[in-house]
């Protein structure tokens, strides 16, 4: 393998999660940048390279500037779906009169939800605020879907009218959440660098 190819090699394994027909335009976009560089340098292709930034600081100013891919985001919300359905009080059993077995079922729902609350953050800063608000929505609907499962199910769920308001608000803020620390980093961040 040439010092091109690993550069390259290095370039795109930092552009992971990008759209894959973006990615491979970037590549031969440097590659062809590269071997001009080396051709005015005479054919020295490590002092070429050597004037390039990192590799892995290339390819995160690329995925940065571009995002990632739509498989990606498709994962980001998914996940978030499926962490949100796993943060209701679910284990069978337990009746309202049965004292510290309630306590015990929400807390072993909380870990998912700070899990999920995790998730929301990271996939907010990460791929952008949208993404964000779509992984938000589909936590909500993980969480009331899951409850209505829950409701359906042969042994049922309690449902009071506190219950439902507390599921639903707590659902709601799991969507803003999703948003807001995107669209704050949107808003306080420096002016993007130039590639």
């Amino acid at each position: 393998m040439n010092p091109i190819d690993d550069y390259l090699g290095q370039v795109g394994g930092a552009m992971t999660g990008m759209d894959p027909r973006l990615r491979d335009d970037i590549l031969r976009e440097l590659r062809s940048h590269l071997a001009e560089a080396a051709s005015a340098n005479g054919g020295d292709l490590a002092r070429a390279i050597g004037a390039m930034e990192p590799a892995s600081e290339v390819g995160r100013e690329y995925r940065t500037l571009y995002g990632y891919g739509r498989t990606y985001k498709i994962l980001f919300i998914l996940v978030a779906a499926v962490l949100s359905a796993l943060t209701l009080p679910v284990l069978q059993g337990a009746t309202p009169s049965s004292g510290i077995a309630t306590y015990v079922q929400n807390l072993a729902a909380f870990p998912f939800l700070v899990l999920v609350v995790l998730w929301l953050l990271w996939v907010s800063v990460a791929a952008g605020s949208h993404v964000g608000l779509y992984a938000g929505i589909a936590a909500f609907a993980g969480r009331v879907a899951a409850a209505g499962l829950l409701v359906l199910t042969p042994s049922g769920g309690l449902v009071t009218a506190d219950g439902l308001a507390v599921l639903l608000v707590s659902s709601a803020l799991l969507a803003l959440l999703g948003w807001l620390p995107g669209t704050a980093k949107k808003v306080w961040s420096k002016p993007a660098a130039e590639i």
